[in-house]
């Protein structure tokens, strides 16, 4: 009877998650967190990068966005056996600086992946090295990866796959005129790299002088041709109850090239939360809810995506 008893708490001890250690460190400046499984080495190290704004490691943001849906997810990968490093971006309490507006760009935040990064393959010991990047933060990632042939794979979350101006022209083609073809040719001028001093005020908050370096480096990347030069192994990771980045964006990464391996959760949002109901308020109440459940096979596909490579 006790043997039999010691069977079965052995393996329902088995059964649960591998425990992981986190590790509060600083990567070249950014304070981060270093997730490492507990049971043997990592299969691969991961680098997460998180999406536009305000936005701390865990993907959680002032502007209400409290999920936390990065730290479920690398959580999720720990108990896969893969370790993770994730870090609070620049302007976050405790972070790097924000410079002057005018002086922010879309390279200074690759430059932040950057240092996350170099700090990273020193832990990796020559193990496998990946970026996850969600929404923006998978546009830094393929604009980091093009420099970085010490990348093993990629894995892009509700990443947009054409370029910023592009998905802009679509959204201001909505305005009522005169607005929208004001902002369509401050538009026009700013992509193709001027400066565009005489902004409306009605249209600052988008256009303002302060932004237009940011700007021009963002509508300077194509998504879709950085993720085919790129080459190596890549997942992309699109979801139907996503608000903010359409099915169109995933269509555009998924035939990037042969190298691409696509999935669309249909019930995924933005903040990679399941949601089942159609109605936007209940989609938008996972944006602030701790509770919310990662989209069904998310971190299973992932987790599979990665062990291939470490076979």
């Amino acid at each position: 009877m006790l043997r039999r008893l010691v069977l079965a708490l052995s393996l329902a001890v088995s059964l649960l998650p591998a425990a992981a250690a986190e590790h509060e460190v600083s990567a070249n400046g950014l304070p981060a967190t270093l997730l490492v499984p507990d049971a043997g080495e990592p299969a691969a190290f991961a680098l997460f990068i998180a999406g536009s704004g305000p936005t701390d490691r865990n993907g959680n943001s002032r502007l209400g966005i409290n999920a936390g849906y990065l730290g479920k997810l690398v959580a999720a990968l720990a108990d896969a056996g893969f370790a993770s490093l994730r870090y609070d971006k620049r302007g976050i309490p405790g972070s790097l600086p924000i410079p002057d507006e005018s002086a922010l760009t879309f390279q200074t935040f690759v430059d932040d992946a950057g240092r996350a990064l170099d700090w990273l393959r020193g832990e990796a010991g020559g193990r496998p090295l990946v970026l996850v990047g969600h929404s923006e933060g998978g546009l830094i990632a393929l604009e980091l990866a093009a420099s970085r042939p010490e990348l093993a794979r990629i894995v892009l979350l509700a990443t947009p796959g054409r370029p910023a101006a592009e998905t802009l022209r679509d959204q201001l083609g909505r305005l009522d005129e005169p607005l929208r073809g004001q902002a369509l040719a401050i538009l026009r001028r700013v992509a193709v790299g001027e400066e565009v001093a005489d902004v409306p005020p009605a249209l600052l908050a988008l256009f303002r002088p302060s932004v237009q370096p940011f700007l021009r480096g963002l509508f300077a990347l194509d998504p879709a041709g950085r993720l085919k030069a790129f080459g190596r192994p890549a997942l992309v990771v699109g979801g139907g109850r996503d608000l903010q980045v359409v099915r169109a964006d995933f269509d555009a990464l998924a035939a990037a090239g042969p190298n691409v391996e696509p999935l669309w959760i249909e019930t995924m949002n933005h903040v990679l939360a399941s949601v089942t109901d159609a109605d936007p308020r209940a989609n938008l109440a996972t944006y602030s809810d701790p509770g919310a459940q990662l989209a069904p096979g998310l971190a299973e596909a992932i987790a599979a995506f990665l062990k291939d490579e470490a076979r």
